[in-house]
């Protein structure tokens, strides 16, 4: 048999329903049977399927009744069909964060250990300094939730992101009831590096985007079929280089076998580019429907490579923020001391969301303060998807935003 196709992630997206809808589950069902046979037959391994829903501010106050009943109703439907992980969004641009939505969030994090949760604080234009703070609390609060900072991997906050991105926690729903496609496409970039040994850089160039344009074509293939046969609409892919902490999906090993000294020296925002280029070449070749990042993901606790990079002091916050210009998904998944200010925190969320405006691209800040653990020394997390590395430091350089005189920060076009 030949190598099989992978998939990521099948991340089905449902607006927020008012009443719990028989018939939306009972599409579900169907969506899955057509999946399962669809997967065999196309020697397609499938590592999740998850649910992301529209924002539930959109639709209902913000409140513990109603987290709790939109929770317990998408993890009993998720139990039925077998699906892992679900989304619930939260969009904070034009609305502000309340204070008082904090604990409720919180209490959803902690009770549904299956649960994901984006907070949006922007769009392609403006940030809401209010949103940005309460978010800042948030994962604050969170981060005591178990005595290893854990939880905080289950919190994004988002900037200038749209919906059915299936990477999450950057993701959320819009519009009728669909699904996108997160693919596992390093497995592929690597095979194409052994096949073609010691050729031109525009010529291994013309190879890699060659192999990822069919097989962005063939997945596009899928998702139409699927379309068809289930009634829930197929949305897009996307093909970020996401890493997998089982030492052979990194990142972080791809740009070294590509001939960057190390990730972190100089050279590393060239071949950052030099493989976003190659990703945007290969939809623009197959016409493939775009979701999502579609960028180099440098994801610290996921990536083994990137983690030892980040214990060798390679790389700073300062360097992830500079990449973040050119890869996929901004502050990811990065430790820092259990001590940081609520105001350092807001920082980096702001900094993030003013570059997504800047370049009109998604980014996203996911950071995890480790309680009792300083700059420098070592995570613990004992767990299956996350990589030990060394807790990042922070600089102590953080702005005051009650300073701003607007709570809407507005940095579009006029």
């Amino acid at each position: 048999m030949n190598n099989p196709h992978k998939i990521r992630a099948i991340t089905i997206g449902v607006n927020t329903p008012t009443n719990k809808s028989q018939d939306l589950e009972k599409s579900l069902k169907l969506f899955i049977k057509e999946r399962d046979e669809l997967m065999h037959k196309s020697n397609i391994q499938l590592r999740t399927s998850r649910i992301t829903l529209s924002p539930l501010n959109h639709t209902h106050p913000i409140n513990s009744a109603n987290i709790q009943s939109m929770a317990n109703w998408v993890t009993k439907v998720s139990n039925t069909l077998g699906i892992r992980w679900f989304c619930m969004p939260f969009n904070f641009v034009d609305n502000d964060f309340e204070p008082t939505m904090i604990n409720p969030i919180a209490n959803l994090i902690k009770k549904f250990p299956n649960s994901f949760v984006n907070l949006i604080v922007a769009d392609n234009k403006k940030i809401n300094i209010n949103s940005v703070n309460s978010s800042a609390q948030l994962i604050k609060n969170i981060s005591t939730n178990t005595n290893n900072g854990f939880d905080n991997f289950r919190i994004g906050v988002s900037s200038n992101c749209k919906p059915y991105t299936p990477f999450f926690p950057f993701s959320y729903h819009h519009d009728q009831d669909g699904f996108s496609l997160a693919l596992e496409v390093l497995n592929l970039f690597y095979n194409v590096l052994e096949d073609n040994q010691n050729i031109q850089s525009n010529e291994l160039r013309t190879k890699l985007v060659d192999a990822l344009s069919a097989e962005l074509s063939f997945m596009q293939e899928i998702g139409i079929e699927l379309d068809k046969s289930t009634g829930l609409k197929f949305y897009g892919i996307d093909s970020s280089l996401a890493p997998f902490p089982d030492g052979s999906d990194s990142v972080a090993r791809l740009m070294e076998s590509l001939g960057l000294d190390s990730l972190g020296s100089s050279g590393t925002l060239f071949f950052t580019s030099f493989v976003t280029n190659i990703i945007n070449s290969a939809f623009e070749q197959s016409q493939a429907l775009k979701v999502g990042f579609n960028g180099v993901m440098y994801s610290v606790l996921e990536d083994d490579y990137l983690a030892l990079a980040i214990k060798n002091k390679k790389l700073s916050i300062d360097s992830l923020m500079l990449y973040s210009t050119v890869c996929g998904c901004g502050i990811d998944m990065v430790p820092v001391p259990g001590n940081i200010f609520l105001e350092e925190i807001s920082s980096l969320i702001i900094d993030t969301a003013a570059l997504s405006i800047a370049l009109q691209k998604p980014l996203g800040t996911r950071i995890l303060p480790i309680p009792g653990k300083n700059a420098n020394e070592l995570t613990d997390f004992n767990y299956d998807f996350l990589v030990d590395t060394r807790v990042m430091e922070i600089k102590n350089q953080a702005i005051n935003l009650d300073n701003l005189s607007s709570k809407i920060a507005n940095l579009g076009k006029q």
